[in-house]
């Protein structure tokens, strides 16, 4: 791809996870308007004024989000000398939100809001609409959250996201929904044409609207593929996906698997699956013959959920020098309970209340034990992701997973300890 896609950090994929998550059903949530530094006083949010008066542009907006009849006073400051914004919303002198974005990049940390925002107004009635069109990687991650300053705290009222990924060819290729794809855009769409913008620091949607002449994300990636892809105008825009998603698989170079007589390990390989915190994890040892044994628990306070299992992975192939792909083969538990079996054991007064489980990180996104015939991929130390076509561009389920910052961005960066990827969640456990 000839347009370098932006970069967001890692902490950021594990935060839009928990968006992406949320389903396109309608319903109201409420939570508290601010960040690490505010200080929130009789429901209003107070902070120390991070610029100086002269800097303020105020924007010629007066909603009324709180719904309360009075009007409020909307003001965008440039911030940490204009490398980015900051929307506040005032009310009788006295801030009630605040909203912080930083131009030329999309790297975002916790606490930090979207960087596309706006007013909109639905039938006489004033909404906050937080856009945040992601895309890191190919892997694309797009959602919206329509909210109001109920008693000046933030209430969602409306929301939706689709997921995706551009990356075909690549065994890190997840899902292509034209058909979601368009209805998500249109949705968001309709929802801007009722707009009017407060804050925006993405380059791409910047551009985007600039060349539409009015508040329209027509996904400006769809043009950025010169004769490989070209954008039809006299068709709709999920004509053009499904279009964009034929001819781009068409021109994947058909991938040629070698086979390899074995693991490219000497000795025993110890893994490790496990958020980085808390009481949970799976160990797994995996063999150079293919066997391996895992133990998986997690406890909380007395009790704890646990699963044994071993198995064996075959049909081993070499998918570059630093990947392979395994098959799974075998797959036993070896708890001695069946999943969902709750006993207790006592040592003298103490006692653990024990429950048996599925084999985590074994396990499909229904959370059922894995079938002879799943895949996994097993990265080297070396393997890389940084450019299209290297190993663990576009694995962000697997990347989310390493515990401590790590960024792809050109070929010194490597994994630097040995991985294991379930293709069919793309989590996977990592070495030392």
């Amino acid at each position: 791809m000839k347009k370098k896609l932006c970069f967001i950090g890692i902490e950021m994929i594990m935060a839009l996870a928990l968006v992406c998550g949320c389903s396109a059903e309608q319903k109201a949530e409420q939570s508290d308007v601010g960040t690490e530094d505010t200080v929130e006083t009789d429901d209003v949010v107070e902070t120390d004024d991070t610029v100086e008066a002269d800097d303020e542009a105020d924007v010629a907006l007066a909603p009324d989000l709180n719904r309360n009849g009075i009007t409020e006073e909307v003001r965008l400051t440039d911030i940490d000398d204009g490398k980015g914004q900051q929307l506040e919303i005032w009310e009788n002198n006295e801030r009630i939100l605040f909203r912080t974005a930083y131009f030329g990049s999309k790297e975002v940390n916790f606490g930090q809001d979207s960087t596309s925002i706006f007013l909109c107004t639905l039938d006489g009635e004033d909404y906050l609409l937080c856009y945040r069109p992601t895309m890191y990687q190919g892997v694309c991650m797009y959602s919206y959250e329509l909210s109001t300053l109920a008693d000046n705290k933030e209430m969602r009222v409306q929301w939706n996201s689709v997921d995706f990924d551009i990356n075909f060819g690549s065994f890190n290729h997840n899902d292509f929904d034209s058909e979601a794809i368009a209805a998500f855009m249109d949705e968001i769409n309709d929802l801007l044409s009722h707009s009017v913008q407060m804050l925006n620091t993405d380059s791409d949607l910047l551009t985007t609207f600039e060349k539409e002449g009015r508040l329209y994300d027509s996904l400006w990636w769809l043009d950025d593929w010169g004769s490989e892809f070209i954008r039809d105008e006299s068709k709709s825009l999920q004509e053009n996906l499904e279009d964009f998603r034929s001819g781009m698989t068409a021109a994947q170079e058909q991938m040629i698997l070698a086979e390899a007589d074995r693991l490219p390990i000497t000795e025993p390989l110890e893994l490790l699956f496990c958020s980085g915190a808390g009481a949970w994890g799976t160990n797994l040892t995996l063999n150079p013959d293919g066997s391996f044994v895992g133990d998986y628990h997690d406890a909380d306070l007395n009790t704890i959920s646990v699963c044994q299992f071993h198995g064996r992975f075959g049909n081993v192939k070499k998918l570059s020098d630093t990947s392979w792909l395994l098959t799974l083969n075998e797959l036993e538990l070896d708890t001695g309970h069946s999943v969902g079996e709750e006993w207790d054991e006592s040592d003298g007064d103490y006692t653990i209340h024990y429950i048996s489980s599925e084999p985590y990180g074994f396990n499909d996104d229904d959370w059922t034990t894995l079938k002879s015939g799943a895949q996994f991929i097993l990265y080297s130390p070396e393997a890389t992701g940084h450019d299209p076509g290297t190993e663990l561009y576009g694995a962000m389920e697997f990347q989310s997973w390493m515990h401590g910052h790590k960024e792809f961005l050109s070929a010194d960066d490597t994994l630097e300890c040995w991985g294991l990827q379930n293709m069919e969640t793309g989590q996977g456990f990592l070495g030392d």
